[in-house]
């Protein structure tokens, strides 16, 4: 039981800071990137072909959702960055306390970071666009397509925890939610 519990802290950790740094959007972060990630998590198993069929719903749904968010952030970013720059020219800006530079100057990076992170786009190609189009989503693809979202199969020798099963992962779960944060 303690050794469970000690294994368990890093999550725990990284899930209390995740929750303080998406603290300002947290709704937007729910609805964009955990909830849909938490039923692909649900629906993992694809026994028979109801389940096949949920599973691919769910990844269409992603796929739509998360390329909503980064066409959104893309052109935010791209927005905000050109009014920076825009700003950098004029001539009042040469004479202001060394603070409002530095945001200028923050403001700029920020908007690069985040139109260069939003660039992950193309691992949606790995996902299905619609769900006919799912049909033709083989084992293969859709185990590589579940890799985007959840942790290797589980090796524990706990009987409470099927064998198998996936978690999800905190390193996508972060790459995925990238852009939003800047």
């Amino acid at each position: 039981m303690g050794v469970a519990k000690i294994r368990e802290l890093p999550r725990d950790l990284f899930n209390v800071l995740l929750q303080i740094i998406t603290m300002s959007y947290s709704g937007a972060y729910a609805y964009h990137t955990l909830n849909p990630i938490e039923i692909i998590e649900r629906h993992q198993e694809c026994d028979d072909e109801a389940s096949r069929s949920k599973l691919i719903r769910a990844l269409v749904n992603f796929r739509n959702i998360k390329s909503e968010e980064l066409s959104f952030v893309a052109k935010a970013a791209t927005l905000s960055g050109a009014a920076v720059i825009g700003v950098f020219s004029w001539p009042a800006t040469e004479k202001t306390v060394w603070a409002a530079k530095m945001l200028w100057n923050w403001s700029l990076f920020l908007s690069s970071f985040s139109l260069i992170s939003s660039a992950h786009q193309r691992l949606l190609r790995h996902l299905p666009k619609s769900e006919p189009h799912g049909v033709e989503f083989n084992d293969a693809k859709l185990q590589l397509a579940l890799n985007l979202f959840l942790q290797p199969p589980l090796n524990v020798a706990d009987l409470s925890v099927k064998p198998g099963l996936r978690r999800i992962s905190s390193r996508m779960l972060w790459i995925w939610q990238c852009p939003m944060s800047t």
